[in-house]
């Protein structure tokens, strides 16, 4: 038994991908993005004021693992060329949505009079339109809303600064997605 364990150690590690020698653009097609995301500011400081392109796909590697927060790091950064405005202007947008919601969860804010551009291919933005259309009653710290023959209940945990969604599909637990 002990020499398996070593025979799998020694082979995880001549086998094991070095992440940090490996390009972005490698890291990001072989979907290590919490890898990038965690190391945003080195990427940052890599590619500030040479390639917003390439520093877009440090801002998409945290929205696919929904680190919206880290993403708002990029953003900040993003402003020199048209892209990296439009895709800053976009990590913006879902950080305010993602604060409107906790708004609406804890303070119990209207959203009726909120206008923003409508964001179509985020989950959690259509989570937020559902909300302003619904106006769901807000019970326990949690909101419950219902699409087709989904329902979703909505939760924000104050200790991590995270909004929680469990997705149902007839009353079974499909998913548990967490945005940071």
């Amino acid at each position: 038994m002990r020499y398996i364990l070593i025979f799998f150690i020694f082979f995880s590690i001549i086998f094991a991908e070095n992440q940090n020698n490996m390009s972005l653009i490698e890291l990001y097609k072989k979907n290590y993005y919490k890898y990038i995301c965690m190391n945003r500011w080195k990427f940052i400081k890599m590619y500030l004021r040479k390639d917003e392109k390439i520093l877009s796909l440090v801002a998409y590697a945290c929205l696919k693992i929904n680190y919206i927060t880290p993403a708002l790091d990029l953003s900040k950064e993003m402003r020199f060329t048209k892209i990296g405005r439009n895709n800053g202007l976009y990590i913006d947008e879902l950080f305010t949505i993602k604060l409107l919601i906790i708004r609406y969860i804890v303070d119990n804010y209207d959203l009726s009079a909120i206008s923003l551009p409508e964001i179509r291919d985020n989950f959690l933005a259509r989570i937020f339109y559902l909300i302003k259309k619904q106006k769901p009653k807000v019970k326990n710290n949690m909101l419950k809303l219902f699409e087709d023959n989904k329902s979703y209940i909505v939760t924000y945990n104050k200790d991590t600064n995270e909004i929680i969604i469990k997705i149902y599909l007839n009353n079974n637990l499909l998913k548990k997605v967490r945005y940071w």
